[in-house]
């Protein structure tokens, strides 16, 4: 034969057997069903968060709003943002300029619009306006509770004290808004 047929005997053909095959995929699996529930609770937390984000840059516009033109400024739930009609501010909501002080969204100047949530989320806790003053400060405190279908433990606060600043909270504390 010589020394091209000892070459030839001794060649293997690489690949995968269908028993390591099928480890790889068993350890894919175990790995995936661990990791996708995990994935999409990150995912709702996000959702969370970023609701929470933008409901407390609206607060804070107001805020400025109301200190720097001197005044009064409301933000409220608003289904047409249009007028303040509604209570469950995933519909909406608006921040206006309150010139003439009655508190009417009609005659008043619009100063930025929420969209409507549509990520299934709900937004509770205040019924009718927030209103800030020309000072920036509140007449009492309010806090908006953001819920999705994992309910309390897992929602955010919008809470805004007397002087008119806002912070973010998690969780479930005595007395809060419950979500629905």
């Amino acid at each position: 034969m010589g020394f091209r047929g000892n070459i030839a005997m001794h060649q293997r053909s690489s690949g995968f057997t269908l028993i390591e095959l099928m480890i790889v995929i068993a350890i894919v699996a175990v790995i995936a069903s661990y990791g996708i529930p995990r994935f999409n609770s990150m995912m709702q937390n996000g959702r969370l968060s970023t609701q929470a984000n933008e409901l407390q840059g609206l607060m804070q516009l107001a805020r400025s709003e109301a200190v720097t033109n001197r005044v009064i400024t409301r933000v409220c739930g608003s289904t047409d943002q249009a007028t303040c009609n509604t209570n469950s501010w995933e519909q909406g909501a608006m921040v206006f300029r309150d010139n003439d002080g009655n508190g009417s969204a009609a005659a008043a100047e619009l100063v930025r619009v929420m969209p409507a949530v549509t990520n299934g989320n709900t937004i509770r806790g205040v019924n009718g306006a927030i209103s800030f003053l020309t000072d920036g400060t509140l007449v009492g405190g309010a806090m908006l509770r953001i819920c999705d279908d994992r309910a309390e433990p897992s929602s955010r606060q919008i809470r805004l004290n007397t002087s008119g600043q806002s912070r973010i909270s998690r969780g479930n504390a005595q007395g809060d808004v419950v979500c629905p």
